[in-house]
């Protein structure tokens, strides 16, 4: 049975595996050993209550075990620094005499995300994208924050990986942060694992960058998702969360935002009693992705079953949960 839980220490020769074989690179998590050990380490104090601030870092483990995928929340973006993005605004310029008016975009510095949760670090085998899997490594995280409400804010956003080239460099990065850090992007995005985005966003430029002054690829990069992400664009969109006018400072990839209540998931929500294993039945043909667990206990798995008067009952006799009180989602919640 797939299982989503907290990553454990054990899990991090698999976790530098994943993060080899993943097309896209996490700046939220370090390629160096002992730091990824940190951030694990760091996951396990905040799963633990110890550390409101940390991130919490969740694997996805196959039927034998095996670490297939990973992902995490931020529970207040930028912990106790502020989180930099760029906002994307308009000036006007305009000349009476000379009968001009021209509204010019602009790039403005911004922290106003902070303090809001983060959707982040999600990374999943390539072949498991266009499976249910990957609803259950993804919407694990908000069964995880419906469990523990009073940790988190009461919006989420999440960053979405911009456009590279074909050799990992950001068009944009190329034209903005590298004349000001003198690094390339793929080096700054190491950076930015090892000491966090806030470091180096404190070296950009703090007055607005116009984009007409940038290259035509670059302007048309700004806010563009790299295609790798389409499925957790979708899964986002289909929550109701929305497109922003946040993009991120090194890439200039999308932000999106939405209110917690109001996700297509929280509203689909259902509270159970117990559960229970029943004999094969056409009945128990619903999907539904089931928790059950606080903090490092925290467990959630997909299964066929029927929620009925408080009792889940489900057709899987290799049930990994104990019959305690949990939480049920739809596969397919209604939007």
């Amino acid at each position: 049975m797939w299982q989503v839980r907290p990553l454990g220490t054990g899990d991090l020769a698999a976790v530098e595996t994943l993060l080899q074989k993943n097309p896209l690179r996490l700046s939220t998590l370090p390629a160096d050993r002992d730091k990824l050990m940190d951030s694990i380490a760091g996951s396990r104090r905040g799963f633990e209550g110890k550390d409101s601030l940390a991130s919490l870092l969740f694997g996805l483990h196959d039927e034998s075990g095996v670490l297939q995928g990973i992902s995490g929340i931020q529970p207040y973006a930028g912990g106790d620094e502020p989180f930099y993005s760029y906002r994307i605004d308009e000036l006007v310029h305009a000349s009476r005499r000379l009968g001009i008016n021209q509204r010019q975009a602009v790039l403005y510095l911004s922290h106003e995300l902070t303090g809001l949760t983060s959707l982040c670090s999600f990374a999943l085998s390539g072949e498991l994208r266009p499976t249910p899997v990957l609803h259950l490594l993804s919407r694990a995280r908000l069964l995880y924050i419906a469990t523990h409400r009073h940790a988190f804010s009461d919006e989420l956003i999440c960053e979405i990986q911009g456009v590279w080239d074909d050799s990992g460099q950001s068009l944009f990065w190329k034209s903005v942060g590298e004349l000001f850090l003198g690094m390339d992007f793929i080096t700054a995005d190491e950076q930015c694992a090892l000491l966090g985005k806030t470091v180096i966003a404190e070296l950009l430029p703090a007055y607005p960058v116009y984009n007409t002054l940038l290259p035509e690829p670059v302007q048309t990069a700004i806010g563009r998702p790299h295609p790798g992400t389409a499925r957790t664009t979708d899964w986002l969109l289909s929550e109701g969360m929305y497109k922003t006018r946040f993009v991120d400072p090194f890439d200039a990839g999308p932000t999106y935002r939405g209110k917690l209540a109001l996700l297509s998931s929280m509203k689909a929500i259902r509270m159970f009693d117990s559960l229970r294993s029943a004999s094969p039945d056409p009945d128990l043909d619903g999907q539904w992705l089931v928790s059950q667990g606080e903090g490092l206990d925290f467990s959630c798995v997909m299964l066929s079953g029927r929620l009925q008067e408080g009792v889940l009952y489900c057709s899987d006799n290799n049930i990994a949960l104990s019959d305690m009180p949990g939480l049920a989602l739809p596969l397919e919640a209604p939007q």
